[in-house]
């Protein structure tokens, strides 16, 4: 079989991994089109986290087997969170809540060693994870300034010149778009901003559920990823370049805190999402095999002289990435025959330059009526500005700042694609019959 058809049949298989891709709502097959926001589970984590609540549901900090067997699990979890984005090793890794809270955490230290007219720089295309953190400082007077976005959501590198001239302290970025699904150039990024002197803080959620990252290639500093958008339970976990943890202080002391980034994680960690997090990894290692099974290898990629297991988890999104490529073609063919559409981010000429994740408009219709009636022909899709508060803002300003997204991952198929366009078209034709 050929490349398309090996990945077709790779992850149609993956489907199988999932109990709740067979949901029905209304007695419809339920599209579960909302994965930006978070992706389901395989049976990996669920079966992960049900042994752990019968065999190892433990607290550290004792003398007993399966305290010592939990503590030992923990540190093979960050080192799994290691070799998914390429960081040196488990010491690089901490565990959280979210994203979100690690994004806090960073301004909240890093800021500790900003003054009165230092400067910061964020992009309007970011989530407001990794905005509002650093808008905050600017309350001690540190000048925090937008990287603007073109009328596609691209950033202005031109603009970026400007801004790193002023000798900033701290970029943050993020490595795609939840909103657009634009792939930005983070090596690029950093490498201009480390030329100026700044520190940068990627924001790798969105991208880390699509492909393969690679946090030491790219030159990040500091970066925080959702496990529940990697096919895990809600939680999250931090990386931090060995080379700054002496940059930070940390919740404990500091001469710990030089010693490994998991000095970050505060009191009783969330161990059954740990357990989560490892099933999930061990998902992404059976993808793998599967991918090898239909004839794949990573012999000839990025990843030929990897670590072993960072070539078996980052594999999988090296080949989950060539599917997705193949979801967003047919979606962009598809949607470019709906009328009056409105689509932001890259558009199909640019379509290797982007995730499958869309938002758009139809004319004369709100986002929240479209959304609505879609859900109701048991489509799962979110409209509104998903966080992406100024980049939707300067997109969509006629609908409110506010679109409806599509985001799907390796295991939508191109088979849900058309269902969508067959119920779109349906619902469409009832709305503009009410409307019109």
């Amino acid at each position: 079989m050929n490349q398309q058809q090996a990945l077709q049949q790779t992850f149609t298989h993956a489907r199988t991994y999932f109990p709740s891709l067979g949901s029905s709502y209304k007695g419809r097959p339920v599209l579960f089109f909302d994965n930006s926001a978070g992706a389901q589970v395989s049976q990996f984590v669920i079966d992960r986290v049900t042994d752990y609540y019968i065999h190892r549901n433990a607290q550290k900090g004792t003398i007993f087997a399966r305290t010592e067997e939990m503590q030992h699990t923990i540190v093979d979890a960050r080192q799994l969170a290691a070799d998914l984005i390429g960081a040196n090793d488990h010491s690089e890794i901490a565990f959280g809540q979210n994203a979100t809270n690690f994004f806090h955490l960073f301004a909240h230290h890093l800021g500790r060693d900003l003054t009165k007219g230092d400067h910061i720089v964020i992009t309007e295309a970011d989530h407001h994870a990794n905005v509002n953190p650093w808008m905050e400082l600017a309350e001690r007077g540190i000048h925090v300034h937008l990287w603007n976005v073109d009328d596609q959501g691209n950033l202005d590198f031109a603009q970026y010149e400007e801004l790193l001239a002023l000798r900033p302290k701290i970029v943050a970025a993020g490595w795609a778009s939840n909103a657009t699904g634009t792939i930005h150039d983070m090596k690029k990024i950093t490498a201009m901003a480390h030329a100026a002197g700044a520190l940068v803080v990627a924001d790798g959620v969105q991208a880390a559920s699509h492909i393969a990252l690679d946090v030491k290639e790219a030159g990040v500093d500091f970066s925080a990823f959702s496990t529940y958008k990697i096919f895990g339970p809600h939680m999250g976990f931090g990386y931090v370049n060995r080379d700054h943890l002496n940059r930070l202080n940390g919740w404990r002391i500091k001469e710990e805190l030089e010693k490994d980034a998991y000095f970050f994680e505060v009191g009783s960690q969330n161990h059954e999402g740990i357990e989560g997090f490892i099933g999930s990894m061990d998902y992404l290692a059976q993808v793998t095999k599967d991918a090898q099974a239909n004839g794949f290898s990573l012999d000839e990629t990025p990843l030929a002289q990897a670590r072993p297991k960072r070539r078996e988890l980052a594999g999988a999104m090296h080949f989950a990435h060539l599917f997705e490529q193949q979801l967003t073609d047919h979606f962009l063919a598809k949607l470019a025959d709906v009328e009056h559409v409105v689509l932001y981010g890259k558009t199909a000429e640019q379509s290797a330059e982007r995730l499958p994740v869309f938002s758009f408009n139809i004319e004369g219709i709100e986002p929240d009526v479209l959304g609505r009636e879609l859900n109701e022909a048991g489509v799962e899709a979110r409209t509104g500005n998903y966080l992406a508060i100024n980049l939707m803002k300067r997109l969509a300003p006629s609908f409110g700042g506010s679109a409806l997204r599509i985001s799907l991952v390796h295991y939508n198929t191109v088979e849900e694609i058309d269902r969508f366009f067959e119920i779109l078209d349906e619902v469409l034709v009832n709305l503009k019959t009410r409307i019109f």
